[in-house]
């Protein structure tokens, strides 16, 4: 009996043994991780700078200065509190000089220098924004009067509760 071709190759498939073969699989693990910031900073980026005091002068001198906040998050209820300064005495802040001597300032949160700051006192309360700068301005006076010759500095740490 003579096969056709076709009929060769059906004969030979069906003869063959059923080979299942599986499928190979791989895998791996992929990480996931997240870091949820709550975090604020607190900078003083413009001080309180008084160029030259005139000792003697009938008028306060003034200055603008600034606090800068800014949270990851927003916050509900803050406070910036501002200390009394390296120099503090009988609840009042004064720069000093190199010889000792004294320069009384005041710190105020209003440019009409009506709201003070009280040595650690809130320069502000309430919320706060999210990653955009909160700025609050500052203003120093220095009282007229007659001042020994000197270049007077002073530190006031700004703190914030959050």
């Amino acid at each position: 009996m003579k096969l056709t071709p076709c009929l060769t190759l059906v004969a030979f498939v069906a003869s063959a043994p059923l080979a299942l073969h599986a499928a190979e699989v791989a895998s791996t693990n992929l990480s996931v991780t997240a870091t949820v910031l709550d975090s604020c900073v607190v900078t003083a980026p413009t001080g309180l700078v008084f160029a030259s005091v005139n000792t003697g002068t009938a008028t306060n001198q003034t200055v603008q200065g600034s606090v800068a906040v800014v949270c990851t998050a927003a916050k509900p209820n803050v406070s910036v509190k501002m200390e009394g300064g390296d120099n503090a005495a009988a609840g009042k802040r004064y720069m000093k000089n190199n010889t000792n001597d004294l320069l009384p300032y005041v710190i105020t949160s209003d440019a009409a220098h009506t709201t003070p700051v009280a040595i650690d006192g809130a320069l502000y309360t309430g919320p706060l924004n999210a990653v955009a700068p909160n700025i609050f301005p500052v203003y120093g006076q220095v009282p007229a009067g007659n001042y020994a010759a000197g270049v007077y500095t002073d530190t006031v740490r700004v703190t914030l509760n959050y």
